[in-house]
C-alpha cells in the first residue's frame, strides 16, 4: 500500500507540474500574442500618414509611378494588408490610388503568379487580393480560376471577378453554373450583383444564351435592378412554352419586380392557362406588384384555383392593386368557400399592415 500511495503521489506531482508548464506556456503565447498585436497598431499607426498623403494627391497625378517614391518602396509589407483592409471602404480616385501602390509594390503581380500555385489556399487567396486590387486586367485569370478543382478556390475566384468589376466577367460567371464543377448559384448572383449596372446589356444578352440556370439568374438580376429595358427579353421567354419552368417563373417575377404594365396581358394569360400552380403563383405575385387594373377579373377567377397557393397569391395581389381589388375581395369575403377565406385571409393581413403602419401618438 505505501509503495501504491507513493506511486499516487508521484503522479500526482507530475501531473500538477504539467498542468503549471502548460498554464505558463498558454501565459507566455497569450502574452507575446498581445505583444504582436500592440506592435501591429504601432506600425499601422505609423504608416498611416503614409497613406494619407496617397489619398491626397491631386487626381492629376494619376500618371506619377508610386514605386519612385523611396519611402513607399522601403515601406514595410504590413502597408500592403492596411490598403487591403481601406480598398473596399473606398470608392473612385481614392480606391484607384491605393490600387495603384498595390500594383507598383508587387502585390498584384505576386498575386496573379499565385492564381497557378499548387496549394489550393495560395490560389484561394491570390484570387480574393485581385478581387479587392480591383485589377481587370486579371479578369481572364480569375475566369479560368472558376473551373478550379477546388470548390473554396472557384467561389473565391466568382467573388473577385464581382468585386473587380470587369463586365466582361458576366459570360464566364453564367457559364460557371453549368458543367461538371458548377458553382452555387448564391455565388454567382451575388457576383453579378457586385459588378452593378454596368453588366445591364450583358445580362440582356445572357436571357438567350447559356444554360437554363444561366438564363434564370440573369432574368432574376435584372429584375433586381429593375431593369425596363430588359421587359422585352423577359416578355419572350415568358411567352416561350418550351422555355424550362424555372426560366420563366425567373422571368415572370423579374417583370413584376420592373413594374412593367405591358408584361399584363403576357401575365394573366400565363395566369389562367399556367401548366402548374408554381407557374400560376408567381404570374399572380407579378400582376399585384405591376399593380394594372385591367388584371382584375383573371385575379378573381384565380381565387377559385384548385390550389391554395394559387389562390391566396390571387388573394394578395387584388389588395396590391388597389381599391377596385380590394372591393372585390370584401364582396368574395362574405362567403365561406376556399375563394371567401383567401379573400377574408389577404383583407386581415392589409388590415395588420395597416395597423402596424400607423404612428403611435403620446398621450
Amino acid at each position: 500500500m505505501t509503495t501504491v500511495a507513493g506511486v499516487a503521489l508521484v503522479l500526482g506531482v507530475v501531473l500538477a507540474g504539467l498542468v503549471v508548464v502548460l498554464l505558463l506556456a498558454v501565459a507566455l503565447q497569450h502574452r507575446q500574442r498581445t505583444r504582436r498585436q500592440a506592435r501591429d497598431a504601432r506600425r499601422r499607426a505609423e504608416l498611416m500618414p503614409t497613406v494619407h498623403a496617397l489619398l491626397d494627391d491631386p487626381a492629376d497625378d494619376a500618371d506619377d509611378d508610386p514605386a519612385a517614391d523611396p519611402q513607399l518602396a522601403s515601406a514595410p509589407r504590413l502597408l500592403d494588408d492596411l490598403v487591403l483592409d481601406l480598398l473596399p471602404q473606398l470608392r473612385g480616385s481614392d480606391r484607384q490610388a491605393l490600387q495603384r501602390v498595390l500594383a507598383a509594390r508587387g502585390v498584384v503581380g505576386r498575386a496573379a503568379a499565385d492564381l497557378t500555385a499548387r496549394a489550393a489556399w495560395r490560389r484561394g487567396r491570390a484570387a480574393t487580393l485581385l478581387g479587392s486590387a480591383a485589377a481587370t486586367e486579371h479578369t481572364p485569370a480569375l475566369a479560368a480560376r472558376l473551373a478550379d478543382r477546388s470548390a473554396d478556390v472557384r467561389s473565391a475566384a466568382a467573388r473577385a471577378l464581382g468585386k473587380a468589376g470587369d463586365p466582361a466577367s458576366v459570360t464566364p460567371l453564367l457559364a460557371a453554373l453549368a458543367g461538371p464543377r458548377p458553382l452555387p448559384l448564391g455565388v454567382v448572383g451575388m457576383a453579378l450583383l457586385d459588378l452593378g449596372t454596368p453588366v445591364l446589356p450583358a445580362l440582356r444578352t445572357a436571357l438567350t444564351d447559356g444554360s437554363p440556370a444561366a438564363r434564370a439568374l440573369a432574368a432574376e438580376v435584372l429584375g433586381v435592378h429593375g431593369d425596363p429595358a430588359a421587359a422585352p427579353g423577359l416578355l419572350a421567354l415568358l411567352h416561350d412554352r418550351w422555355q424550362p419552368p424555372e426560366v420563366r417563373r425567373a422571368a415572370a417575377t423579374a417583370l413584376g419586380r420592373i413594374g412593367s404594365p405591358q408584361a399584363t396581358a403576357e401575365l394573366t394569360q400565363l395566369l389562367a392557362t399556367g401548366p402548374v400552380p408554381a407557374l400560376q403563383r408567381v404570374a399572380a405575385e407579378a400582376l399585384g406588384r405591376i399593380g394594372d387594373p385591367a388584371a382584375v377579373p383573371t385575379l378573381v377567377s384565380g381565387l377559385h384555383a384548385t390550389d391554395p397557393g394559387v389562390r391566396a397569391a390571387c388573394a394578395d395581389a387584388l389588395a396590391a392593386i388597389g381599391d377596385e381589388g380590394r372591393g372585390r375581395l370584401r364582396v368574395l369575403a362574405i362567403g365561406s368557400s376556399p375563394a371567401g377565406r383567401a379573400a377574408l385571409a389577404a383583407l386581415d393581413a392589409v388590415a395588420t399592415a395597416r395597423q402596424w403602419r400607423r404612428p403611435v401618438t403620446s398621450r
